[in-house]
């Protein structure tokens, strides 16, 4: 047969389109070339295509929806069974993530329906040769704009056409009643290739909704992790700027932070102790700098320890992000000095805190720089993560091994 082209160029003011469209697309043109066949004047309820957005200066948005033109009757309070021209739009909303349905409506094939906000507003169809009624609430963009199927429900109808069911509708704007057909023809290949998948029952939505949430989460993790290490990497390039970040101060900006981030990128780099090597630091006095802030406290800040030849953890005194430093005593003169244990097992490094039993075991890594370790957790899953940075002090409270950056 033969074919031509409908160009259609529709103000997508009256077209109902994602929510996620940019406010600067919101006067977006939809052109599209819809082949249809000859045999019809206007409207080929058969035939389906895909509708470029484009924007005021008529440049591709690389969005775009699934429409088609089909001829109707409507009839109202001044006339009975005249023309009718319908655009049906498809368009996958990536804020619901669901499937909308919409329809401009043109009176006489030229006149936008007009209608208000308190007039009534529903969609009836039947789908295939079954007899029942299915009605269903639509929203519209008044006096003369697109109507939509409210809510996901306008999925349930575009899955009836996806299976190759044609679709009798039953449109009714106050008292104006608008009757036309939707033909399943081609629709299942287009929606196929716009990707995301099949139209889905309710169940099914909430399915696809809650697995593209969590995609949509990982995804968001995922680049603020890479943006954190790319704001960590301008500082810490090296196991030496890993301590002048806490020492010398150079991390201030970050909220001494990242070391954190950097390590979590870098962990296979930093060697971990043997028994036999931490035998050998420990008993020791010690500051350390938090450097996790899951722990609780400052990061950048820390305390003064130490863990003596007798197993015990005392704490002498705490540290400020600024090097001040106060005594045990001067916070609170009621601390025990004595607040848990200490012991070293199966390569770790274990505290056992006094109040609530509570048991912390530790993977030390070196940063290579003797009196400088670094204390890591190990979680469920095998991540192991920086916990604080520990600098070994002398009696005069004075670090054992002076820093000095190569």
């Amino acid at each position: 047969m033969k074919k031509r082209t409908l160009a259609l160029a529709l103000a997508l003011g009256c077209v109902f389109m994602s929510p996620t469209l940019s406010y600067g697309e919101e006067n977006a043109e939809v052109v599209s070339e819809i082949e249809e066949d000859s045999s019809t004047d206007e409207g080929n309820n058969n035939s389906w295509g895909k509708v470029a957005v484009v924007d005021d200066f008529g440049d591709a948005t690389g969005q775009s929806v699934i429409s088609t033109v089909v001829s109707g009757t409507f009839s109202n309070t001044a006339t009975t069974g005249s023309d009718l021209l319908v655009t049906a739009y498809i368009n996958f909303d990536e804020f619901d993530y669901c499937y909308d349905l919409s329809f401009k409506l043109l009176e006489y094939k030229d006149t936008p329906a007009t209608y208000f906000s308190s007039d009534s507003k529903e969609l009836k169809i039947k789908v295939g040769s079954i007899n029942t009624v299915y009605e269903y609430g639509l929203l519209g963009e008044e006096p003369n704009g697109n109507v939509y199927v409210s809510g996901s429900s306008g999925e349930d109808i575009v899955k009836c056409l996806y299976e190759g069911n044609d679709i009798r509708c039953v449109l009714n704007l106050g008292s104006s009643k608008y009757s036309f057909a939707l033909e399943a023809g081609n629709i299942a290949e287009l929606i196929d290739e716009g990707g995301y998948g099949a139209p889905l029952d309710e169940e099914g939505r909430k399915e696809r909704k809650s697995k593209h949430e969590i995609e949509e989460a990982q995804e968001s993790s995922r680049k603020k992790q890479e943006a954190e290490l790319a704001q960590a990497e301008k500082v810490i390039k090296s196991k030496d700027d890993f301590i002048a970040a806490y020492v010398n101060h150079t991390d201030a900006d970050n909220d001494y932070e990242s070391g954190f981030y950097y390590f979590k990128a870098h962990a296979d780099e930093f060697e971990t102790l043997t028994e036999e090597e931490l035998s050998s630091i420990f008993p020791c006095r010690f500051r350390y700098y938090t450097v996790n802030w899951a722990i609780g406290g400052t990061t950048g800040a820390g305390d003064l320890y130490e863990y003596d030849a007798d197993g015990n953890t005392k704490q002498l005194g705490s540290f400020g992000t600024d090097d001040s430093y106060r005594t045990r005593e001067e916070i609170n003169p009621n601390w025990p000095e004595i607040n848990g244990s200490w012991r070293i097992e199966d390569g770790k490094l274990i505290r056992t805190i006094t109040s609530g039993n509570q048991e912390k075991r530790y993977i030390v890594k070196s940063l290579d720089r003797d009196g400088y370790y670094l204390l890591c957790f190990e979680s469920a899953t095998g991540e192991v993560n920086a916990v604080m940075m520990i600098v070994l002090y002398d009696e005069n409270n004075m670090p054992l091994y002076e820093f000095t950056e190569n």
